[in-house]
């Protein structure tokens, strides 16, 4: 009997928490981070200028275009910060809580190699490569209070992880200006969601989740030079298959605790389930004069319909639509000198939704995704990012180091209380560059 009684409540306990949780990290968890320092400073406006490894990702066509042999090594350390503003017709301000907070991270940004092949027809190259281009670092910290019934409460939710790709990329020519490329993804790694709940201070709703990924991806790209100075290119990307395993630890539900045993938390899982990334892509422009360097990008992220079709997306849910984004990218030599200075910028819609995960599988079926959750959720500022680098190039060596800084915000409305929440995230970059 207690032991029905328990899958009763560690039931109903999942019902709450999964929307808590989902309402506060998953939805708008992630950060597009690219990949590469030189794209980093040129605010990732790179699709027809990239002229190193990281044109695996960026535009796998303009290999065919880079006659060398190139070794690369990347690191990256980011400081996100979060502000959270909490209001409603019933919420008081709570005195002394935590309505701000911020994350650091030093990561291993990426690797790999490249080799040009001389052909009859055409440059080929091969490039293996490790990258990082996904990060689901997000976090919510806020206090309140509800006026009627002075009950105070205190919510943080942290969630950490990268999304990472193992690729294996060419690009050839298939005419004097035209060439193709495909890169071929192993998209693997992983994220873990905290979430603390406090009612007067004491302990309410307390869960750790944890998603495991594994899948693939094809890149695909074209690159034409229809000019000397003048270089178009176009990228598109698909997960073609990404699958997920999800496992909880419940520590507190509604003020209960939840142990097994020997005050261990109660474990659920390994659940196993499918998960989506809409497909996304872009076109570019670059004008290379010997004095400067301009790069103009336009982006696109395609509706959830085209990664789930046949799924009813209600048509106020941003899922349901197109995201663009555009940008501008510059580089200049400083004459007499190996070193060159960049900068860029750019402006993009701010994605609710990243990734999208749907429970079970083809032989038990597959568990309805909450669609309605999306319309509690508004978009206060767009996603900006300003950045800058240089790089220094010797003889089969070089130097570059990037900065960037990007900013957006939402807003989640459940009725009871809104939450407005502010981001701002600093990325600064440095990659290792050896060409034989």
């Amino acid at each position: 009997m207690m032991k029905m009684m328990r899958k009763i409540v560690v039931s109903a306990v999942l019902l709450l928490l999964m929307f808590s949780v989902s309402a506060v990290a998953q939805v708008g968890a992630g950060i597009d981070m690219g990949v590469g320092a030189r794209a980093l400073s040129f605010a990732g406006n790179h699709t027809a200028v990239a002229n190193d490894l990281s044109a695996a990702y960026w535009n796998p066509a303009a290999l065919a275009f880079m006659p060398v042999r190139e070794f690369q090594l990347s690191f990256d350390a980011m400081r996100t910060f979060g502000t959270c503003d909490v209001t409603g017709a019933r919420i008081g301000a709570l005195p002394g809580a935590k309505n701000d907070d911020y994350r650091d991270r030093i990561r291993f940004a990426g690797a790999g190699a490249m080799t040009a092949i001389p052909t009859v027809q055409g440059g080929l190259s091969i490039a293996a490569v490790y990258e990082a281009p996904l990060t689901f670092d997000d976090f919510s910290v806020y206090g309140y209070r509800f006026t009627d019934t002075d009950t105070t409460i205190s919510e943080n939710a942290f969630k950490y992880g990268d999304l990472n790709r193992i690729s294996v990329a060419f690009g050839i020519q298939v005419a004097p200006q035209v060439s193709a490329g495909l890169a071929v993804s192993v998209l693997t790694g992983g994220a873990t969601t905290d979430y603390d709940q406090k009612r007067n201070g004491r302990p309410y709703n307390d869960v750790e989740i944890d998603h495991s990924y594994l899948g693939y991806s094809l890149t695909f790209g074209a690159f034409y030079l229809p000019a000397d100075y003048l270089k178009l290119g176009m990228r598109f990307n698909t997960v073609v298959s990404l699958g997920f395993k999800e496992e909880w630890a419940l520590r507190y539900a509604e003020g209960e605790p939840l142990f097994t045993g020997l005050n261990r938390p109660e474990r659920l899982g390994p659940f196993e389930g499918k998960a989506y990334i809409a497909p996304k892509g872009a076109i570019g422009a670059g004008l290379t004069l010997p004095w400067l360097t301009t790069a103009l990008d336009l982006r696109f992220t395609l509706p959830y319909t085209f990664a789930m079709p046949g799924e009813n997306i209600p048509d106020d849910v941003q899922a349901r639509y197109f995201k663009m984004g555009a940008g501008l990218g510059l580089e200049a030599p400083i004459p007499t000198t190996p070193v060159v200075l960049r900068a860029g910028y750019s402006l993009d819609e701010c994605d609710l939704y990243q990734i999208v995960h749907r429970l079970g599988d083809d032989d038990s079926g597959w568990d309805p995704i909450d669609w309605d959750e999306g319309r509690d959720f508004d978009i206060i500022r767009n996603k900006h990012t300003l950045s800058f680098g240089a790089g220094l190039f010797t003889s089969g060596f070089g130097l570059e180091l990037s900065y960037a800084w990007q900013t957006w915000g939402m807003a989640h409305d459940n009725g009871e209380r809104r939450l407005e929440q502010i981001y701002s995230n600093h990325r600064l970059m440095a990659a290792l560059i050896f060409r034989y």
